[in-house]
């Protein structure tokens, strides 16, 4: 059988810890069988729409580890006046989130070189049979409307803050998405849209808490060409030491609040894991490293590096492409 050389890939959010993903991505580039020399369409939420960004715009999983080596993780806890308490407190008042996220998306925006939806648009028609255009899919969730947000299709619906016009999905940055995506609720402020339809203002926050791990939105009712292949993060913890102490101080409701969403965030993908699921996900191990471990050591770096590419390749080490199945039950062309 023909090595796997093209795939579709979904990556799970979970702040620091995808780190860990690029060790994986790196195994899947030169394993035996499978060998993915270009990730086709991508989609990703939070820290999975970072990985599935740059993947999209024509970088390899070598750029990915280059890049992940030199995140500067600390300068995205922008307090702001005041540092962690003073200056968390009046950023929650201020702007419903801890820090402000605006330090993360400058930063990746850069590393994108300012890229835009038109930049990922499939010119092959017969390329993706779901209607969508765009290689790369991003999660978000509008809760004003309890909707789940496929960007950037979704996009056309809403309009900037003081503008009258709709979005143009092809104009607008890959950067901005992917810090809708990533909006923590709590932590980063999430990011507010009007409806064009009415002109209701919307809150955009992480997509984690309606799929975090959306590996059937490239799924199609007929026989795949390629395989789509998810990266599913397993153990670590949500927050950091330091931010579990912030959110201690901020009373109860605000902790209330942030563990009804990590169950909303965790509990409907991990309950509807099915054997179309389960055939084609790599679990990545995290250790015991936070999503928001933004102090992370190079030695914690590495060692996610590390676990990923090893939990790769022992999950392409028994994989079979003829036991793939998609959800709706549709074998490998």
């Amino acid at each position: 059988m023909a090595p796997i050389t093209e795939a579709d890939g979904v990556f799970q959010g979970g702040g620091v810890k995808g780190i860990a993903l690029a060790g994986a991505l790196l195994a899947f580039a030169d394993h035996g069988d499978v060998a993915i020399e270009k990730w086709v369409n991508v989609a990703g939420t939070s820290a999975g729409a970072i990985i599935a960004a740059y993947l999209a715009t024509d970088h390899s999983p070598q750029d990915l580890e280059a890049l992940m080596d030199n995140v500067p993780y600390a300068s995205f806890e922008d307090w702001g006046r005041g540092g962690e308490i003073i200056g968390g407190a009046l950023n929650l008042v201020e702007h419903h989130g801890l820090v402000r996220g605006e330090a993360f998306r400058k930063w990746f925006d850069g590393a994108l070189n300012g890229a835009t939806f038109e930049s990922v648009k499939s010119t092959d028609a017969a390329q993706d049979k779901t209607g969508d255009p765009y290689r790369l899919r991003l999660i978000a969730s509008d809760v004003t409307r309890h909707r789940m947000l496929v960007l950037p299709a979704d996009l056309s619906d809403y309009r900037q803050l003081g503008t009258d016009e709709p979005i143009n999905p092809d104009n607008f940055k890959i950067a901005d998405a992917v810090r809708m995506s990533m909006s923590i609720p709590y932590f980063f402020a999430p990011v507010t849209l009007d409806l064009v339809d009415g002109g209701t203002t919307c809150t955009i926050v992480d997509g984690g808490l309606l799929s975090n791990f959306p590996v059937w939105l490239f799924d199609v009712d007929k026989p795949p060409t390629r395989p789509t292949f998810g990266f599913h993060l397993t153990a670590g913890k949500d927050f950091g030491g330091g931010l579990e102490h912030v959110l201690d101080a901020m009373g109860w409701p605000v902790r209330l609040g942030v563990d009804m969403i990590r169950t909303t965030s965790e509990a409907w993908d991990d309950r509807f894991m099915t054997h179309s699921t389960i055939v084609r996900t790599c679990a990545v191990p995290a250790g015991d490293i936070a999503a928001t471990d933004f102090q992370i050591t190079k030695a914690d770096q590495q060692k996610l590096l590390e676990g990923g590419r090893a939990a790769a390749n022992a999950f392409l080490d028994k994989f079979s492409s003829q036991d793939y199945v998609n959800t709706f039950g549709q074998k490998l062309a």
